[in-house]
């Protein structure tokens, strides 16, 4: 399964991977839009920056005076479909599109020819209305041509649920730098304990007890 994953982001990444100017002349034109200034990328998909130990995004009420280190993130009826960097646009832009039961987040940077190329993908699969999995894919391309210096990470996490649909168990398998150094399967477990949530980790190393470990803990949002 793992492998046509892999497959399906393959393609994906092949497809958009020079479009950046399509993806700019899509977004051009949306009106009533809302605009978010932060300090990084807004989350994609619940729990992202938690499940990978990040801190959560800095949200500005107005825009700031610099641009330094700002995002600019634009949605529609709620949903991202923009972000870029303010200092400069073209590199780190991200543009958000829904395909055929999944929503893909595109990520551009420039490389060292100074053209702004697709470099990360991440893919949303849902099953009716609920997430089945997410897919990410970042390559490193070699601008001598040299194939095997180009490095790629691949994860795939795999979503189990409650019976009131709340998320159980998320299963993360991938490699990195290439197919053959497979990492260690990785289960985050959920404990939802008065309005918080708990996430614990555990990782299968090879010759080692399955230890689990408290990852991280979502305290319920306060209303202010």
């Amino acid at each position: 399964m793992i492998e046509k994953d892999y497959d399906l982001l393959l393609q994906i990444f092949e497809k958009y991977y020079d479009s950046y100017e399509e993806m700019l002349d899509r977004v051009k034109d949306v009106e009533n839009d809302t605009v978010i200034w932060s300090d990084s990328y807004l989350e994609f998909f619940p729990y992202q920056y938690a499940l990978n130990q990040l801190k959560k995004p800095k949200i500005y009420k107005t825009e700031p005076e610099s641009n330094e280190g700002i995002i600019v993130n634009k949605l529609k009826d709620g949903e991202l479909y923009y972000s870029y960097d303010n200092e400069n646009k073209g590199w780190g832009s991200v543009f958000v599109i829904k395909e055929d039961g999944m929503k893909l987040y595109l990520r551009f940077l420039n490389n060292d020819n100074e053209e702004i190329v697709l470099e990360q993908v991440y893919c949303v699969v849902f099953k009716e209305i609920v997430i089945e999995k997410v897919l990410f894919y970042l390559k490193d391309v070699d601008l001598d041509g040299d194939e095997e210096l180009n490095e790629e990470t691949f994860l795939v996490d795999t979503y189990s649920y409650n019976s009131n649909e709340t998320v159980d168990t998320i299963i993360r398998n991938g490699f990195y730098p290439e197919s053959k150094n497979i990492i260690p399967t990785t289960t985050f477990r959920f404990e939802y304990v008065n309005e918080d949530i708990f996430i614990y980790t555990k990782q299968l190393k090879l010759n080692q007890m399955d230890v689990e470990k408290l990852r991280w803990k979502i305290k319920k949002s306060k209303i202010k």
